[in-house]
């Protein structure tokens, strides 16, 4: 028989303004360490609210698939984007580039801002292009995207996008 799952929900963790990525990977590992000293085991998942999004939350999971302080990022799937694998968002930002190029540069360079850790706060990011996400009818909204990939980039983890590999 197998056992039931514990979930623990740890305290939000909000990543604003222009943090360097190392401050924003030691703010995420220090509230891991802070919620989850002496509570692990095998049944033990632990959630940690980042973003509230269209009356949804995106959480950061723990465990990830590998060890130390790896994490998944929590995707509701009515947001657009499945289980929000890199896959799923690769595909979707290269479906956003072909409905509308002109626009999708606004996109890119947003992404590029969060990259590059010149802005951490993706709604402060998004009131820079008022009508970006109104440009794109397909898949998920530009903003569910741009959160998941600042909460990526703080796992220090690459997507590429319009890559033949997929």
């Amino acid at each position: 028989m197998k056992k039931e799952k514990i979930i623990i929900t740890g305290k939000m963790i909000e990543i604003k303004g222009t943090l360097a990525r190392h401050k924003i990977v030691q703010k995420v590992v220090n509230t891991f360490i802070k919620t989850e000293y002496r509570k692990k085991g095998r049944d033990v998942i632990f959630q940690y609210p980042v973003e509230n999004l269209l009356d949804e939350q995106l959480f950061i999971v723990r465990p990830g698939h590998k060890k130390n302080f790896d994490f998944k990022v929590g995707v509701i799937t009515n947001l657009g984007l499945g289980k929000g694998s890199h896959i799923e968002i690769a595909t979707d930002l290269r479906k956003k580039k072909q409905k509308n190029l002109q626009k999708f540069g606004e996109v890119l360079n947003a992404i590029t801002q969060i990259y590059d850790c010149l802005e951490s706060d993706a709604d402060k990011i998004l009131s820079s292009y008022p009508d970006m996400d109104k440009s794109f009818q397909t898949g998920a909204k530009v903003e569910v995207i741009l959160y998941l990939i600042s909460l990526g980039m703080s796992q220090k983890k690459q997507m590429i996008i319009g890559s033949k590999r997929h």
